[in-house]
């Protein structure tokens, strides 16, 4: 099977979606399977001048607005197959006069079959569906109808799920519903995590520490002995830790409860190597990063970037440094800056004297057209 970066994920979803091809995307969990679609269609809907509206966090009384101007929205509707029973994709029955039985099919069904209705059906979690539901979603993924009504032509229908071995007591999709997919399998690469990270507010320091250490992207514990590292763990890390000193107890406990504890071991290495770094000295004499060990440059990285997002007016002091930075170093924490406060970032850069003479023609060119 075909395996996709993140970057290539997202120029599937926008080739399928031009064609209407239903994808199917298998990966391990945690890893943007169900997230990268909504950031891709939430530009695509801003392209089309629709609002980008996701159906399960609409309220009765929004539903209704949605269904009275079909042609102002772009909907995305996650359908959990695995929640679900037969009734739940074909309706109820009901009888129509004397002779005729029909279906009450659920509202997002009613909303989708609008000609006017344009956004995406995701079916998440489909191989953890039972085969009976699966069977009954045969017909809406093949011939793009259900209930005795036809989706619009302006619907794309995604599927995604785990793999076997994730341990996710998943079922095999029957051959003749898989080659009605497009179908690729999806892997978690560190410079596409880096930039949404960035751009997510993740805290910098557990960037640079995945930048470090990259194999702690994604690390599956085999045993069970200790939880396993995802994306989504190390988000959720960065969101427990909130605007704690990462040299603190309680940040390595968060840490713990996030992602485990190898990788809160593995990171108290990287608090050790900033714990040792005299931001005066740094800030006084920016060449003296020159004479630092790689290892102790990934915690510059993320301190430098960390203290920018904190206050934007030492711009000029952080490209101070950055100009003694090696290359590589330079264009990570420049990506930390832009991609956490992108405005701020321009707006400083374009008035930094230092940023246009110096760091700008030497490394802005690999940051400023991403």
């Amino acid at each position: 099977m075909l395996k996709l970066s993140t970057k290539m994920y997202k120029q599937a979803l926008l080739r399928c979606y031009k064609t209407k091809d239903p994808l199917f995307v298998s990966g391990p969990p945690g890893i943007g399977k169900s997230e990268i679609p909504r950031q891709v269609f939430t530009q695509i809907a801003k392209k089309k001048g629709l609002e980008f509206v996701i159906w399960d966090k609409t309220s009765k009384e929004e539903k209704q607005e949605l269904f009275e101007n079909p042609s102002k929205y772009f909907v995305l509707c996650d359908q959990r197959l695995s929640q679900m029973d037969t009734t739940d994709l074909r309706g109820i029955p009901k009888l129509d006069g004397d002779e005729t039985l029909e279906s009450l099919p659920p509202s997002w069904i009613v909303y989708f079959t609008n000609p006017e209705a344009q956004g995406i059906i995701f079916f998440d979690e489909i191989n953890l569906a039972t085969p009976i539901v699966v069977g009954s979603a045969y017909q809406i993924i093949h011939d793009r109808s259900i209930s005795d009504r036809k989706l619009s032509d302006h619907v794309m229908l995604i599927a995604a799920g785990n793999r076997a071995e994730d341990k996710a007591f998943t079922f095999d999709l029957p051959l003749p519903l898989r080659d009605r997919f497009c179908e690729a399998e999806l892997y978690p690469d560190v410079e596409s995590w880096t930039k949404w990270a960035g751009g997510a507010q993740v805290n910098p320091h557990l960037i640079a520490f995945v930048n470090w250490k990259e194999s702690y992207l994604y690390r599956i514990d085999e045993n069970g002995s200790d939880k396993s590292v995802t994306p989504r763990g190390i988000a959720r890390a960065s969101r427990l830790l909130g605007k704690d000193n990462i040299t603190s107890a309680d940040a390595n406990t968060y840490i713990s409860l996030s992602v485990g504890e190898a990788f809160a071991t593995e990171f108290q290495a990287y608090v050790k190597y900033f714990k040792e770094l005299d931001w005066k000295v740094i800030f006084e004499d920016p060449a003296s990063v020159k004479d630092m060990e790689v290892n102790k440059l990934f915690a510059v990285a993320g301190g430098l970037s960390e203290k920018f997002l904190k206050d934007y007016k030492i711009f000029d002091q952080v490209i101070n440094v950055v100009s003694e930075l090696p290359e590589e170093f330079g264009v990570m924490t420049l990506r930390l800056m832009k991609d956490g406060q992108p405005v701020s970032f321009k707006r400083r850069a374009e008035s930094s004297k230092v940023f246009r003479n110096d760091v700008g023609p030497k490394i802005g060119k690999f940051i400023i057209y991403e």
